[in-house]
């Protein structure tokens, strides 16, 4: 082959493989920003998102799934429309999300999430639909008769009468006073003597006070622990412990509870002194076992 001919020919080709690669760069390139700018409205989606601003939220997150087509970015837009109180729209995006991501690994919560929203839709059409209650007509109220007033009646002179004293009742000079009957000092209530009573009956309050503060701890920390694992949260063994000891101390506070509370009550009602009824109250706590003793003698 001539030399000549082979120049023109190599430039050709080489001008060809050129154009071929700079749409294959160009395409590379925008590739990159999409993902950049995908990532910046996410960005901005979700600090909408904490704020409560779920309506400018949804247009952030449409813009990102626009541009890269990320299924978790449809759930993302459910969650925005579930919280907005939007339930159509929502179930929308968790249906797409789902179509679009069939074996995600949340797929049970999310079908959870469109039942609740399916019913709370039900409920909003059945509220619409059923007419007001009519109010009730008040019944038509009786004309009063009008009573004639009575005309005066003239009174008859009226004489004045002595009374006469009975010989029997002489004038007294000093009134007499029957004296109280005296009670003996050993029947009356010393209040010095309930102090006992009044004790337990305040450990009493004190320990119920206890119990319902333990048991909302460990109320608190079960939800936690369940909010977590719905949230699909690193399981935190330390709240779980925490949970168990405020359960335990409920447990043991609910027993003081009820043994100082009833002894003290008690007490109070028999009416003992100290030096006839001495009472002891002990909790019990053991790894396996929590609960209290009680011990009166009268």
């Amino acid at each position: 082959m001539n030399s000549r001919k082979l120049k023109p020919s190599l430039i050709a080709f080489m001008a060809l493989a050129l154009c071929a690669l700079v749409p294959a760069g160009a395409r590379a390139q925008s590739q990159a920003e999409k993902r950049q700018q995908a990532k910046e409205h996410y960005e901005k989606a979700t600090r909408l998102y904490d704020v409560g601003k779920y309506s400018e939220a949804i247009g952030e997150y449409e813009a990102a799934y626009l541009l890269i087509e990320d299924a978790a970015l449809l759930f993302n837009i459910g969650q925005a429309y579930r919280l907005w109180d939007r339930p159509e729209d929502a179930i929308r995006a968790y249906k797409n999300y789902l179509r679009r991501r069939p074996e995600a690994s949340n797929r049970a919560d999310v079908e959870r999430k469109i039942a609740d929203l399916e019913k709370l839709g039900e409920d909003r059409r059945r509220d619409l639909a059923a007419p007001p209650p009519a109010a009730p007509l008040a019944p038509p109220q009786a004309a009063t008769p009008v009573q004639p007033e009575p005309s005066p009646v003239p009174l008859a002179p009226v004489e004045p009468v002595v009374a006469a004293t009975p010989a029997s009742l002489e004038p007294v000079g000093a009134a007499y006073v029957q004296p109280a009957p005296v009670v003996p000092s050993s029947s009356l209530p010393d209040s010095k003597s309930n102090w006992l009573s009044y004790t337990l009956i305040g450990v009493g309050g004190a320990c119920l006070v206890t119990t319902v503060i333990a048991a909302a701890v460990g109320a608190a920390k079960a939800r936690k622990l369940q909010d977590a694992s719905q949230n699909n949260q690193p399981f935190d063994p330390a709240v779980q412990a925490n949970g168990k000891t405020a359960n335990s101390v409920a447990f043991v506070s609910a027993v003081a509870t009820l043994a100082t509370g009833g002894i003290g009550g008690y007490l109070l009602w028999r009416g003992h002194g100290v030096g006839a009824t001495t009472a002891a109250v002990a909790p019990i706590v053991t790894p396996s076992f929590a609960g209290g003793s009680a011990q009166v003698t009268f």
